[in-house]
This record gives structure tokens, C-alpha cells and sequence, in this order.
């Protein structure tokens, strides 16, 4: 898998760039989907092969829906077959399993959009040249953001060359490459870590801080690459969701998850908690069931459905705090400014306690570090 901030990521940008603006218009996106099956080629045939298969499967159900359902339908549990196939193929202790498929997780997710879209009559009339560039589109094809079909499309039209939207491009680039570099490697990966590493072993401080420095280094890291990825897409002229917005300085569960990876709990949001709310009307049975498959998309794993019933438990919790005279008193007039900083430290710890689950190798590690963090012996 190759870098964001590798060197040879420039020559893959420079390329990109020229194939955006130097063609025909009528075949820039035929070009830019080129471009990404020539990277796919020389760093993970693998992964062009199975770009190419979802592809085909998602493009064929839309196309031919025409009002029926049951090629869409066909084609959404093939998606979701194949990703759960390869979390089953691919174990997490796996060397190299993120590079097996580079970005996998992330355009299956793309591609059960656009098939539930069409399922629910959202989208009709498209046609292979809206489908390929959109699925193979260089910038997010790694690791996101999961950007929509629709405003990709709208983006494809009306694009112009615009020189402040190239100078946005280039800083929001230097911008990522120093969160990873500096911040996430260098700063939390080895510094804050070195530091770290000299208190106990099994101290309670050790644990505390060697979870928050898994969560700061994740984030830095992630929102680096996201940041990369949109300066990228700007460069060719499209607008790319954002995915991250402060994230720690969230007051409660559900705040946070609106700022955490937005592109993929947005997705979570309209595809699973929606439609089971809907289904239910029983807002903390939605909650869980979307975390839950969060952790599966992230990871088959016992640490991963923890994570998520974690998380499933606290934004029902949060909702059901949220209905009370007594949260609606402290989120209002004079009482903010007082409970606000309590309530994003409480939100902040409550998202350590779950790096704890995600930061480690094993379950086991993770209930020894739950053990000394809450005070139960072992």
C-alpha cells in the first residue's frame, strides 16, 4: 500500500492532476478511472480485480432496475456477503490484510449507497460513465472519505478549473501530511509513547494513557489521511465530504459520532438507524444495531462487537439522559458554561475506555487493561 506522504504519492497526484484538466471533457472521467486501475494494477492487482467485480455486480442491478427490485436486492447481498467473506478470510492477526484489499471496506460501502438509492427510487437513468469514475476515483479509494453518488455526479459537470480551489487542495495536503507525520508519528507514535513506556507496566496512569495515545494517534492518522484525500479530490476539482470535525471536543456519545468519521456514521445513519428506527420505533435498539455493524465493518472480532455494544449502549443511554428536565436544565442558560467542559470530559472518557477495546491484540489484553483502569483484580 502505498503512503499518502510517501514521495512516489506525488508522481500518483501529478498524473491524476493531468488526467482530470488535460483531456477531452468528454473523457476526463473514463481517464481518472483509468488512473486508479493503473494504481490498483502496479500496488494490489487484487484489489483491481475486486473493484472490477463490484463494480460490474453494482452497475448491472442499477442499471437494468427499472422499477424491479430483486436484481438490486441480488446485488446488495452480494456486497455484503463479500465484505463479511473477506473479514471471515482475512483474520485480524492477518501480516499485511490491510494491503490484501486496498480500500475494500470502504467502496463496498459506497456501492450498497448507490443499490439502496436505487432500491428506494432515489436514483434513476445511470449510466456506466457516472458509475465507473465515481467507484474509481483516485483520491478516496484507500481510505475514504465515502463520498455520495450524487454529489460526485454534480461535481463531474460543473467542474472548472478554479485557481483557489488548487491552493485549497495544496494546503489542505501539507495540512494531512503534518498531522501524520508530525503529529500522529512522531509526537503521539513516539514521543508521548517513549514517555509512556517508562511508567509502570501496570499502573493505572500506564493504561490511561496508553489508550488515549492509541485514540490521538488513530485520530491524527485518520484525519491526516482524510485531510489528504480531500485536498487531493479538490485538486481535480471535486468536493469531497469531510470526515472529521473536532471529534474530542464532543458534549456527549452522539455529538461525537457526529463528528468522528462522519462519512461512514452518516452512511450508518441513513442505512441502518434510520430504517430500524422505522422499523422498531425504538431509537436504542437502532443505536445498537448501527454499532454493531460498525464494529463488523471494522473488524470480525470479539474486541469489535464489544466496541460496539460499548458504543450502542451509551448513545442509547445518551438519549434517554437527553429526555430528562435535568439535562435540559444543564444544557441551557447559565448552568452551560459549567456543565459543557464536564460533560466533553466525561465524553472523552468514555471514548478512551473503548480504545481500550480497539487498542490492543487480544480480548484477553483488553479486559487485563479494563481490570486495572477500573480497580477490579484480577
Amino acid at each position: 500500500m502505498i503512503s499518502a506522504v510517501d514521495p512516489v504519492s506525488l508522481v500518483w497526484v501529478a498524473g491524476a492532476v493531468g488526467a482530470a484538466w488535460l483531456p477531452p471533457r468528454r473523457w476526463r472521467g473514463w481517464v481518472l478511472a483509468a488512473t486508479c486501475g493503473l494504481f490498483l494494477g502496479v500496488y494490489s492487482p487484487w484489489s483491481l480485480l475486486a473493484l472490477a467485480a463490484v463494480t460490474g455486480v453494482t452497475g448491472l442491478a442499477v442499471i437494468n432496475a427499472r422499477g424491479r427490485h430483486g436484481g438490486v436486492l441480488a446485488a446488495i447481498a452480494a456486497c455484503l456477503a463479500a465484505l463479511l467473506a473477506y473479514r471471515i478470510a482475512i483474520p485480524p492477526e492477518s501480516a499485511g490484510r490491510e494491503a490484501f484489499l486496498l480500500g475494500f471496506a470502504f467502496y463496498i460501502l459506497r456501492a450498497a449507497h448507490l443499490l439502496l438509492e436505487s432500491y428506494a427510487g432515489r436514483v434513476s437513468d445511470v449510466r456506466w460513465s457516472q458509475i465507473i469514475p465515481w467507484l474509481w476515483f483516485l483520491p478516496t479509494v484507500q481510505v475514504g472519505p465515502i463520498h455520495r453518488f450524487g454529489p460526485f455526479q454534480r461535481d463531474l459537470q460543473r467542474r472548472r478549473w478554479d485557481w483557489q480551489l488548487v491552493a485549497d487542495g495544496l494546503e489542505r495536503m501539507v495540512f494531512g501530511s503534518a498531522k501524520i507525520v508530525i503529529l500522529a508519528d512522531y509526537l503521539v507514535g513516539n514521543k508521548l509513547l517513549f514517555w509512556i513506556q517508562k511508567l509502570d507496566a501496570g499502573g493505572w496512569w500506564y493504561h490511561y494513557l496508553d489508550s488515549l495515545r492509541y485514540g490521538l494517534q488513530l485520530y491524527f492518522k485518520f484525519a491526516g489521511y482524510s485531510d489528504v484525500a480531500i485536498g487531493f479530490a479538490l485538486l481535480i476539482g471535486f468536493r469531497v465530504i469531510e470526515n472529521f470535525n473536532y471529534p474530542f471536543l464532543a458534549t456527549d456519545i452522539g455529538d461525537f459520532w457526529r463528528r468522528w468519521h462522519m462519512s461512514l456514521s452518516s452512511w450508518c445513519r441513513d442505512y441502518v438507524y434510520l430504517p430500524v428506527v422505522s422499523l422498531t420505533r425504538m431509537p436504542a435498539v437502532a443505536a445498537m444495531a448501527s454499532m454493531l455493524v460498525l464494529g463488523v465493518w471494522h473488524e470480525l472480532s470479539w474486541r469489535y462487537l464489544l466496541w460496539g455494544v460499548w458504543h450502542g449502549a451509551g448513545i442509547a443511554m445518551c438519549q434517554s439522559w437527553q429526555q430528562t428536565v435535568l439535562a435540559a436544565r444543564l444544557n441551557s442558560g447559565r448552568l452551560v458554561p459549567a456543565w459543557a467542559p464536564a460533560a466533553r470530559f466525561i465524553t472523552l472518557n468514555f471514548v478512551i475506555l473503548s480504545f481500550t477495546l480497539t487498542g490492543t491484540d487480544s480480548l484477553a489484553e483488553s479486559l487485563e487493561r479494563w481490570q486495572a483502569l477500573l480497580g477490579v483484580a484480577p
